[in-house]
């Protein structure tokens, strides 16, 4: 591994992957899905999905730690490919993170704001994550995820009074199923945490080789299992509300009262948008880092004192 690659730890990375994930299930629009069945079955079907879709990244990360600089090795043309390929996808959901951004802000934080004024505040923080580096974003997003954790464990503990038998009522009532695939695709979209993971594959250190893979496996499960209790939550919370709110969690924390924190709508839709601005900023970053790395191999491919290079 070449010398100059900035490194960080697995749980740094872990950190990355979650709020990347966790963030776009807090500041992107309620899905079509209308009931709480309905929405808990397009999530196991969506990341299901994904993670088969991830899975030859994942099993690639138990020996390897460049899967980009991996491929081109193999197949020049297929590595340029995928890589840009890769960063236009990348560049494409930091995009629409934003744009979600602004309107999540607008709506929640800023009423009355301009939706162009925010987007553009946003597009300079991810911009300034991207020039802080690998080390320095990695150290942010567990401040981040430690932040956005407390939050919402503490809007959870506020609302719990608003949790009775009628809220368990709704996990019992079948929709029509209308716009279960559709809310399948929009979930599946959502995605671009895997491509991160590539992407940052080459900056984590490892003690064991497994480390990476079993990190890959443990973000699959734990951040399936956050969606799965935010998305409950929602639901036992707002009821039959639920289908009506665009932004479910903060409609919910709207309702928490906690001693002197009679609303936390407000608090809580501050941090996750600074975690959307986050996110927007590690997609940016690696959409760098994969066209970076095919570049790096092919100018190792010219210098022969770094053919013998380990990828």
């Amino acid at each position: 591994m070449p010398k100059q690659y900035p490194k960080i730890s697995t749980s740094q990375f872990f950190c990355i992957l979650m709020i990347s994930r966790l963030s776009s299930e807090m500041i992107y629009p309620r899905t079509s899905s209308g009931t709480a069945l309905e929405s808990v079955l397009s999530i196991l079907i969506s990341e299901a999905v994904r993670f088969l879709l991830a899975l030859p990244l994942i099993i690639y990360s138990f020996n390897g730690s460049n899967v980009h600089r991996s491929v081109y090795n193999k197949n020049k043309a297929l590595g340029w490919t995928g890589a840009v390929f890769a960063s236009l996808l990348l560049i494409a959901a930091a995009l629409r993170t934003m744009f979600y951004l602004s309107q999540y802000a607008v709506r929640n934080l800023l009423p009355g704001g301009t939706l162009w004024l925010i987007f553009t505040l946003a597009a300079v923080f991810a911009v300034y994550n991207v020039l802080m580096g690998t080390e320095a974003l990695a150290r942010a997003g567990a401040i981040f995820l430690i932040a956005a954790a407390v939050v919402t464990v503490t809007v959870m503990l506020g609302c719990i009074p608003y949790i009775n038998e009628q809220s368990f009522e709704s996990f019992v009532v079948f929709g029509d199923n209308s716009s279960l695939l559709m809310d399948i695709f929009e979930r599946v979209m959502r995605g671009g945490d895997y491509l991160i993971f590539a992407a940052l594959l080459p900056y984590v250190s490892r003690n064991r080789k497994s480390a990476l893979g079993k990190t890959g496996i443990s973000f699959a499960v734990f951040s399936t299992l956050a969606a799965l209790i935010i998305c409950s939550f929602n639901c036992l919370v707002l009821r039959e509300m639920y289908s009506e709110c665009e932004f479910p969690f903060t409609a919910a924390a709207s309702l928490s009262d906690i001693s002197l924190f009679k609303r936390l709508d407000g608090f809580s839709a501050a941090v996750w948008s600074l975690c959307g601005a986050f996110r927007s900023g590690v997609m940016l970053l690696c959409a760098e880092n994969a066209v970076k790395e095919v570049y790096r191999a092919y100018k190792s491919s010219k210098m022969p004192s770094e053919k013998g290079e380990t990828i």
